[in-house]
């Protein structure tokens, strides 16, 4: 059972099945049922071989070593949801892997994007132990509480050159029983923060300030359009933040005087680090 963050998960193979209901003698059943389906899934398949053992961590977009083929990066056993990206927004064609990189269109400067998820393996177990620190952790593709949308950047040789994570704007409509702390899209500017200490981003010196395009206002008293770039020798480090309204945005619904708007306001973070030639 999980022990929290430093100890091990020992459960039988076929985790998810299991969680989701899919074991002999248990039918389908909803994620409030899965403690239940557990404990019959273990009684069903425990003389099919010994327990397995798995650490309690999963693979990220930071284990990705650029420079490295793409037949040696982590496959459909590390990440799910395999698909030509667009940008650093939602997947568009689906891909069997990292491998499929050649079906995705090539970006302006030659290389091509390949959107991929986390494995929610850990979380479906977590969410079976009714474990929130462990939900919190696992839950969903995200960055220090952030949700984002993760890719790699590969170029016509087959090699990872770069790496992308976007701030996620789309809207989670979930019903969990045990909800995972995020931060909410308001908040999504504060990620640029967060890496440019990370990769030693000095504000002054590698960040500049983008004036206002027209029609763009402040959402109250900010207005940031930033970017920062550093270079550490072998890499092209790139952070954008972004808060402010769009032309034809308001705080303040027109039709109803008064009465505030929601989500009327760009807020996102954006970091690619490319490899240096």
């Amino acid at each position: 059972m999980y022990g929290g963050p430093s100890l091990a998960i020992t459960v039988v193979r076929l985790p998810r099945l299991v969680v989701a209901g899919l074991v002999s003698g248990c039918a389908p059943a909803r994620l409030v049922l899965a403690a239940a389906c557990l404990l019959a899934g273990v009684a069903s398949v425990s003389a099919a071989g010994p327990a397995a053992t798995h650490p309690a961590s999963r693979l990220t977009v930071w284990d990705l070593r650029l420079g490295t083929a793409v037949a040696a990066l982590p496959g459909r056993d590390a990440f799910r949801g395999f698909a030509c990206g667009s940008g650093g927004g939602p997947p568009r064609a689906p891909l069997e892997g990292f491998e499929g990189f050649r079906r995705c269109i090539p970006e302006p400067g030659g290389l091509r994007e390949v959107y991929f998820e986390y494995d929610d393996e850990l979380e479906y177990i977590a969410r079976a132990h009714d474990d929130e620190r462990a939900v919190a952790r696992f839950a969903g593709t995200h960055e220090d509480g952030f949700p984002v949308i993760v890719s790699a950047l590969i170029d016509d040789a087959g090699i990872l050159r770069g790496i992308r994570m976007v701030t996620d704007a789309r809207p989670e409509h979930r019903t969990d029983v045990i909800a995972a702390d995020r931060r909410n899209r308001g908040e999504a500017h504060a990620l640029a923060s967060v890496m440019a200490s990370r990769f030693g981003i000095d504000p002054g010196r590698d960040c500049r300030s983008i004036p206002p395009a027209d029609g763009e206002t402040a959402v109250g008293d900010l207005f940031i359009k930033r970017v920062c770039e550093h270079s550490d020798g072998s890499r092209r480090i790139v952070v954008r933040a972004n808060l402010y309204r769009k032309p034809g945005q308001s705080g303040y619904d027109p039709r109803a005087p008064g009465e505030l708007t929601h989500g009327q306001f760009e807020s996102s973070a954006r970091v690619e680090i490319l490899e240096v030639p």
